[in-house]
């Protein structure tokens, strides 16, 4: 049930039937249950939503039936997939979808349409189950990525704010790994496929909206003037804070503590990496902040990792120089 002091709370039932609820289903509501923060002017107290999630009788299909009733309408999605985490990812994919189109008709706004999601092909059960697991371990962190990386788009003026939705994203690079376990390239980890799927995502979204601007010029230009902290880009706003010292240390016995004698905002730190020639940022974004080896950044980049490595360093110093007292 939601929190009735919460305004952005609202009643959650999940019923299932046929099988049981796994964490990695749990998570997948849980994670999707955000879509409140679509309806902000509704009360609490009149927003329901009622997941429904059955193994169907005959054969190994899964249906998830969703049902948000809202004080002005009442939206129903179901999903039929041969995997229970897919269906449900693919019904609060569409029920998010449809909320934003009922949102648009309340505001008189027209809102950019994302791509349809392809029907995933089916694959072998075992191979499925394995995938969703795996891949529902990392999605928190890919969805903390593509909400940076996003972010640093706006910050330097490539995309409007609001154009891009980190879960619409996320969504469709779990549908594609879990369901075409066929496509992963040998040598990575699951992880690294999903880091590599959405990168490949967003650059491809990028191209399609430079392509737009080019053919439309009349259209009002991306602009990063706009506040972080406006409505519409509260949902974007990165988990985690990035810490100076962590970012810029190196091997030669620098210091970063030198540069914390006055404190630093976040904006101008992220506006700060945002504004890294794009090869230095991607490498450093892979690398220092989330994590992954230079090997690995080198396998999912198709580069070496001696560029890797040069990459990050030429980022951390212009960092340095960048909040050098």
């Amino acid at each position: 049930m939601g929190d009735p002091y919460n305004r952005l709370a609202m009643n959650i039932k999940i019923h299932t039937r046929n099988l049981d609820l796994l964490k990695t289903h749990q998570r997948l509501i849980d994670r999707h249950s955000k879509i409140r923060k679509l309806l902000p002017t509704f009360a609490a107290d009149t927003v329901d939503l009622d997941v429904n999630l059955e193994k169907l009788p005959r054969g190994s299909q899964y249906q998830t039936g969703v049902v948000l009733t809202l004080p002005q309408r009442v939206i129903r999605v179901e999903e039929i997939e041969n995997n229970p985490a897919t269906s449900l990812v693919l019904a609060f994919t569409e029920l998010r979808r449809r909320v934003k189109r009922f949102k648009s008709q309340l505001n008189r706004e027209r809102l950019w349409r994302k791509a349809e999601l392809e029907t995933p092909e089916s694959a072998p059960s075992t191979t499925a189950l394995y995938l969703e697991g795996e891949a529902g371990e990392h999605i928190e962190k890919l969805e903390n990525y593509v909400r940076r990386e996003i972010y640093h788009q706006v910050l330097t003026g490539v995309i409007p704010p609001g154009l891009i939705e980190p879960q619409s994203i996320v969504d469709e690079v779990y549908v594609r790994v879990t369901s075409r376990p066929e496509a992963r390239p040998g040598d990575l980890t699951v992880e690294q496929w999903m880091f590599q799927v959405a990168r490949n995502l967003l650059r491809n979204r990028m191209r399609e909206i430079e392509e737009r601007f080019e053919e439309s010029p009349l259209e009002e230009p991306p602009s990063s003037e706009r506040r972080w902290d406006d409505e519409d880009l509260n949902f974007y706003q990165p988990d985690e804070s990035l810490r100076l010292e962590d970012l810029l240390k190196d091997s030669a016995g620098y210091n970063p503590e030198e540069l914390l004698t006055q404190e630093e905002s976040e904006e101008r730190l992220q506006r700060a990496v945002a504004a890294l020639p794009q090869a230095a940022r991607e490498s450093f974004v892979l690398f220092a902040l989330e994590g992954f080896t230079s090997d690995e950044v080198a396998m999912m980049t198709g580069r070496k990792p001696a560029q890797i490595l040069e990459d990050v360093e030429d980022a951390r110093e212009i960092l340095r120089r960048e909040f050098k007292p």
